[in-house]
């Protein structure tokens, strides 16, 4: 019994081409070691060029573009190394070539939804209409970018949801964050108050808010008041807006929000809201 098992083992042995998997091993190393070379090359040259850029939208187009070199990269050199360790296994590429042809023919009738992603995404990715970084509005989805590629764009909400929208299906790209933003602010006051002394009131505000030494950076102009808006049910609008550099609209709303409440509280200027009044019959 040991001696047939012995024999059994010493034929599997000598059926093993040690020399082949010597080889195959080496490519498969070699496969990881240039994966990791191409995408440590191409990140260390665009982190370089990003470095030098001080403009923000530079910089977020520079970082898509290392995105998709490094996966444009790492296809290239997946194919050229599956075709040579195919070939050394002794499989012959000619005929699958040959078929791939033919079945990329017939599949090409049916590719209409790939093909329409790859050239939006083209259009996309040229025309630079979102990068990686960008809060964007798509297919009434909002969220962060956090991939761009030719079939699709990927997104983060501000709940953590990741979103895989086909380039495709964009018709619109509502972006947020393209050169600068404004902070818009909806301010209601009472009718009773002094509408002209509300609007001063608000502009001193937006002054001392420029001079903040944590936001002066990220305020770009002087506070716009655009006057009385629009008469409510029970209290008057006042439309105002600050223009921002990119991304920053939000965090200067919640605090210029804040700076309102508070200065309006300081000079007792109401700030009405909703009442009913129920009228209890006798």
């Amino acid at each position: 019994m040991e001696n047939t098992a012995n024999t059994i083992f010493m034929g599997i042995l000598e059926k093993i081409n040690f020399s082949l998997l010597f080889k195959l091993a080496i490519e498969i190393v070699l496969l990881v070691l240039a994966l990791n070379a191409m995408n440590a090359l191409i990140d260390r040259v665009f982190k370089k060029i990003i470095l030098k850029i001080e403009d923000l939208e530079s910089k977020k187009q520079y970082n898509t573009m290392r995105l998709i070199s490094a996966s444009v990269a790492d296809t290239v050199i997946f194919l050229f190394f599956g075709t040579n360790i195919l070939q050394d296994m002794g499989i012959d590429m000619k005929p699958i070539l040959a078929t791939a042809g033919v079945l990329g023919i017939a599949i090409g009738f049916g590719a209409k939804r790939f093909i329409e992603d790859v050239i939006s995404g083209l259009n996309i990715l040229l025309t630079g209409q979102v990068r990686v970084g960008d809060v964007v509005v798509v297919c009434g989805m909002e969220g962060t970018v956090e991939r761009v590629t030719l079939t699709m764009l990927v997104l983060r909400s501000f709940d953590g949801i990741l979103h895989f929208i086909r380039n495709g299906l964009i018709d619109t790209i509502s972006n947020r964050t393209r050169h600068f933003a404004y902070a818009v602010f909806n301010v209601t006051v009472a009718y009773k108050e002094n509408i002209k002394e509300v609007i001063e009131v608000l502009k001193a505000l937006g002054e001392d808010f420029k001079q903040d030494l944590y936001y002066k950076n990220h305020v770009l102009d002087d506070i716009e008041v655009l006057g009385l808006d629009e008469f409510l049910d029970s209290s008057i609008l006042i439309k105002c807006r600050i223009k921002t550099t990119p991304q920053s609209q939000w965090e200067i709303k919640r605090k210029f929000n804040l700076l309102i409440k508070e200065k309006f509280d300081e000079l007792g200027i109401e700030i009405p809201f909703p009442q009913v009044v129920v009228s209890k019959p006798e």
